[in-house]
């Protein structure tokens, strides 16, 4: 009797060279897909299920919630399993060459090449992290300051600790114009300002300004930003002003984005916090 084909559902977002994916597969028969190669290199997440590789003439294992990362140009083919017994998730992330290039060569100050990664699986519950908090902002549409910050930490950590030619960084050293960074999105913290923009006005790398300004102002330079747009959104929603308009006068995406960084900084909804604030006057 045959097999019941399963049903595959896909999400995908993509900013400036990112793809990112998540699939979800129900039980039943699927169709291994053939040997291929791309551009750019590919990571992957399974959430609940084994991962497998034919790559580099041999068969990968990926245990769950390990990371695996296939290099820019090589050819490989994913599970041969023809059946899915239960339902399975994974993310996954195709990333432009130039990202890696760039950051490693901002890292030690000088051209690198691209970088290689020996290890098809990683087991790195820090680097898993941080691959999750890149989907987590590109999902939700984030900032750009937001996104350019999970990209830039997910990346230097992935080259600083996992490619084969590890790159070590300088020390960090305070850097006075950091103020100037500092004073900027104080004043500017409803605009979309980029992580370049702000490394600009440091006169840094965007490598450096991000280890800089953790270093000297102990938060980085998203949280900072949100920070400061949640401290003024509760002022605006005590003197009364909608949640929608709050939303758009700080700088949020949409009112959904709002509310899910005032609930993690506040500690409750802004509907809430309202009728919280009308109730007390």
């Amino acid at each position: 009797m045959p097999t019941q084909a399963a049903t595959i559902s896909v999400q995908a977002w993509e900013a400036d060279g990112i793809l990112l994916e998540r699939y979800a597969y129900t039980a039943g028969s699927v169709i291994p897909l053939p040997k291929h190669t791309h551009h750019e290199y590919q990571l992957g997440l399974s959430l609940d299920c084994q991962g497998e590789y034919h790559y580099r003439g041999a068969y990968h294992a990926i245990p769950k919630g390990s990371l695996s990362i296939i290099h820019s140009g090589e050819v490989h083919a994913p599970s041969d399993r023809t059946f899915l017994p239960e339902a399975a998730h994974f993310l996954m992330a195709h990333i432009e060459p130039h990202w890696l290039r760039t950051v490693g060569a901002e890292m030690v100050e000088k051209s690198t090449g691209t970088p290689f990664f020996p290890a098809v699986g990683i087991a790195d519950p820090t680097l898993k992290r941080l691959f999750l908090d890149l989907q987590t902002v590109l999902a939700h549409r984030a900032s750009q300051l937001e996104q350019d910050t999970a990209l830039w930490t997910f990346l230097s950590y992935l080259v600083a600790h996992h490619a084969s030619n590890r790159l070590t960084a300088p020390p960090v050293k305070p850097v006075p114009a950091i103020k100037r960074a500092v004073d900027y999105l104080q004043a500017h913290y409803a605009d979309d300002v980029s992580l370049q923009d702000l490394a600009a006005i440091a006169d840094l790398s965007r490598f450096h300004f991000c280890r800089v300004f953790g270093k000297t102002v102990g938060l980085s330079p998203s949280v900072y930003q949100t920070q400061l747009r949640i401290a003024e959104a509760r002022k605006l929603l005590a003197q009364g002003l909608s949640i929608a308009t709050v939303a758009t006068m700080t700088g949020f995406y949409d009112q959904s984005h709002f509310g899910w960084h005032f609930k993690r900084q506040v500690g409750t909804t802004p509907g809430n916090y309202v009728g919280q604030t009308a109730i007390s006057s």
